[in-house]
């Protein structure tokens, strides 16, 4: 299976991740109705993940919950941010993202 990269199409990173989700769940022997009951969702919208379709958030988390899968998001956003990143010129923790633009004397 191709590895998910920032040139991809949201589509086909879709795909991908619907793909590897299943992959997942037959792994675990789990039946798309016993996940569906277990997570509170409709079986379609399990299938529609699966399919690489367009599905709320909250639906993915719920789905990635019921397969034991939700901590596997914590090595992509973790809270440390590397190499200083998230970390304001003044030592502080950046709250937002600048403009770049200069600012000149008023």
């Amino acid at each position: 299976m191709p590895t998910i990269a920032d040139y991809m199409t949201n589509d086909e990173v879709m795909l991908l991740i619907g793909g590897r989700i299943k992959s997942r769940r037959l792994g675990k022997n789990t039946p798309v109705d016993q996940l569906a009951d277990n997570v509170g969702l409709n079986r379609k919208t399990i299938l529609e993940l699966e399919a690489g379709r367009d599905v709320k958030l909250s639906s993915m988390i719920k789905i990635l919950r019921g397969l034991n899968l939700l901590s596997s998001l914590e090595a992509t956003f973790s809270e440390v941010l590397p190499a200083g990143e998230g970390i304001s010129t003044r030592g502080q923790p950046r709250l937002r993202a600048s403009t770049g633009k200069i600012k000149h004397g008023s």
